[in-house]
């Protein structure tokens, strides 16, 4: 059997456990890179010494498209391919796993957050229009990600309780549950988000409980695609650097952080799966206070010697 051939039985089972999105990429990356170079190979010829080459081939150049290929996208052709194989050894059509000592290139470390400040986030509300203009609200001060937030019902706003439910998310490839437990969570409102919500829903004629938040028409969630080119233009009208629209998503926990937020807390919120993904993301902006802690420390030192002397002097 084929790479190619064993690919295919593989990939129609995976997809039973994929959502779309992945899937799709599964599926693109095999097309685009992996069964070109690998495909026709007999599974039990493929030694770790083809799946090096492979990785080398692909960290000069992208034999198919000719492109010079990121080490994070390299990366991820190795793991995909790796879970390919070793499900093979699962299957007992190979022995061990030629994904054995192969090195592969570290992807490069994450991107500096580019964070608006909150008054920056004001500028582009006052030139942004709507529906997308609550939407923006809605990302930047609840720190909510784009899919999610596409994906709101009005059922899902609870205003009694002051937070928003997510439940599910709408992307490219249409409707999706979170794709991890903890993004299945209740995000607290502040005040003055929680009023947003309520102005915009008064001026919005698509009210029901299962009507979509963020559409125009009450059923279909706005275009990805399209909300990104809008938010883009409410950044040049606001004459504001260019950043991606999941910085909102930034802002809001790095400002949450200079308010006295927990790390658990603005974990829970933003839905990470557990604190450590939180604190190593946004380490660098939790407030440091070294000065005070010292003083507060010092004041117990001071405490338990004195103690200690007074006991001596006895």
């Amino acid at each position: 059997m084929s790479l190619d051939e064993f690919y295919q039985v593989w990939i129609k089972a995976k997809s039973k456990t994929l959502k779309p999105g992945t899937l799709a990429d599964y599926e693109l990356t095999f097309r685009l890179h992996i069964l070109p170079a690998l495909g026709k190979m007999e599974l039990s010829k493929i030694t770790p010494a083809n799946i090096q080459t492979f990785v080398d081939d692909l960290s000069e150049k992208d034999p198919v498209s000719k492109k010079e290929l990121s080490p994070a996208t390299i990366h991820k052709c190795y793991r995909y391919l790796r879970n390919c194989l070793g499900n093979a050894v699962d299957k007992d059509l190979l022995d061990k796993t030629p994904c054995r000592g192969v090195i592969v290139p570290r992807p490069r470390q994450q991107h500096e957050l580019d964070i608006l400040s909150l008054d920056e986030v004001g500028r582009v509300l006052n030139v942004a229009e709507e529906p997308e203009r609550t939407l923006i609200a809605v990302l930047a001060y609840a720190g909510l990600r784009l899919g999610e937030g596409l994906g709101l019902k009005w059922k899902d706003i609870d205003f009694q309780n002051q937070c928003i439910r997510i439940e599910r998310t709408f992307g490219q490839h249409g409707w999706s549950t979170p794709k991890t437990r903890s993004s299945r969570r209740a995000v607290p409102m502040s005040p003055t988000l929680t009023s947003w919500l309520k102005d915009y829903q008064k001026a919005t004629e698509h009210t029901s409980s299962e009507d979509v938040v963020f559409s125009r028409d009450g059923s279909t969630p706005l275009d990805q695609s399209n909300v990104r080119r809008d938010f883009n233009s409410a950044l040049e009208k606001a004459e504001i650097r260019h950043v991606r629209i999941h910085d909102l998503r930034h802002t809001f926990a790095t400002n949450m952080l200079a308010s006295g937020c927990s790390i658990k807390f603005l974990q829970n919120s933003l839905g990470h799966t557990t604190a450590t993904m939180t604190l190593n993301t946004y380490a660098h902006y939790i407030p440091e206070s070294g000065a005070e802690s010292v003083a507060r420390f010092d004041a117990l030192i001071s405490g338990s010697a004195s103690s200690i002397s007074d006991q001596n002097k006895r």
